[in-house]
């Protein structure tokens, strides 16, 4: 990790994780949230609808950790962006984190992440992420936006992934949140959104989650949806212009 100096004191932050059969790995999610420095105001993790313990998994984490982490059962699936958005609606600071259940913060993510929001005039700030294969060691640290133009960039696909980003709660309500129409892509179109709507993106260089590929379905896993879907994004006005 990279260390950044901050003189001026880092804003709070709540971290959202929304989970779907993902019993055996959520509890490392949450972990690594409560491990950083500093520790989030609130982590609200979402159960969505999962058909194995993962809600049982959930409430044991929540009633270990009173007061930090709130769990959100969910009576039925519904979705990754609507899970994104249960969580968001109890979170209360002033930025607000999307950390995937089978994804993990590295140590110092959250500084590095909230050392560029103390200067105030950003919205979203995306880092590097590192993937991780099943049980494979993690590759070179990535990411899929250089730090240029950014609707130059997101024309191009889904590159900023809530796991290694944080954004502004304002922004995320300005927008309403994610598109729950949206079993997947919802990531990319809600960037998109974020940033048509006149939102500041800024790009640190450290890497800050693993992106973990993991045994078990994803939230979205649809390739016939996943083309519609792309279609529906790249349609939005502020990318159809793009130069």
């Amino acid at each position: 990790m990279h260390a950044f100096p901050i003189d001026l004191p880092l804003p709070d932050y709540d971290v959202v994780i929304p989970c779907h059969d993902r019993a055996h790995v959520v509890a490392d999610a949450v972990a690594s949230v409560l491990a950083q420095d500093p520790a989030p105001a609130r982590v609200v993790v979402v159960d969505d609808g999962s058909h194995d313990d993962s809600a049982a998994a959930i409430r044991a984490v929540a009633q270990a950790h009173p007061g930090r982490v709130e769990a959100a059962i969910l009576p039925r699936n519904g979705g990754a962006s609507n899970a994104r958005n249960v969580g968001a609606s109890l979170c209360h600071a002033p930025w607000i984190a999307f950390l995937d259940s089978d994804d993990v913060w590295l140590p110092g993510a959250a500084r590095a992440l909230l050392g560029r929001a103390t200067l105030r005039d950003v919205d979203v700030i995306v880092g590097h992420f590192a993937r991780v294969e099943g049980d494979g060691a993690p590759g070179e640290a990535e990411c899929g936006w250089d730090g240029g133009d950014i609707r130059a960039a997101l024309s191009t696909g889904g590159v900023i992934g809530p796991s290694w980003s944080i954004v502004r709660r304002a922004a995320v309500f300005a927008v309403d949140g994610f598109d729950p129409s949206f079993r997947n892509c919802n990531d990319w179109d809600f960037y998109t959104r974020v940033a048509a709507g006149g939102g500041r993106f800024a790009r640190i260089a450290a890497a800050v989650a693993l992106y973990r590929t993991v045994a078990g379905a994803r939230l979205v896993d649809d390739l016939v949806a996943g083309d519609h879907n792309a279609r529906r994004v790249l349609a939005h006005p502020y990318l159809a212009t793009a130069g």
